[in-house]
């Protein structure tokens, strides 16, 4: 239904409930409060993020040249790794100088003197049996 063009448009509580009221003089000349700066700053957030399209973070399908390029890294990567460890533990590479190093074993070897036969058994005597 619509209103008559007589009646107001706002009804006196809804005019009194919508006044602005300026800030006094000394509110004015502070500084703002923590609470004040933290939500201007987040309703500029706000404002400046709405201007600009959102990044896209969510996870996206990586192009078929990126995960070639990322296998390629990761061979590269160990191979690298397995070439160091060769290096890391192969031998000396520089010819050892003479004189320097362990001292040189003695050619000859003394070997234990051989056992002698075992004595003839007299021939009363059982012999014990061989194993």
């Amino acid at each position: 239904m619509p209103a008559d063009f007589d009646e107001p448009v706002f009804d006196e509580d809804f005019v009194r409930g919508a006044v602005f009221t300026e800030p006094s003089a000394r509110e004015r000349a502070r500084p703002p409060s923590r609470r004040e700066r933290r939500a201007a700053r987040r309703a500029a957030r706000r404002r400046s993020r709405a201007a600009r399209p959102p990044r896209a973070r969510r996870f996206r399908d990586p192009s078929h040249r990126m995960a070639v390029a990322q296998l390629v890294g990761g061979i590269l990567v160990l191979l690298a790794i397995a070439i160091a460890l060769w290096w890391w533990n192969s031998p000396s590479r520089e010819p050892a100088a003479p004189g320097r190093g362990e001292p040189a074993a003695p050619t000859t070897t003394v070997s234990p003197p051989a056992p002698s036969p075992p004595a003839p058994q007299p021939p009363g005597e059982p012999v014990p049996p061989r194993v």
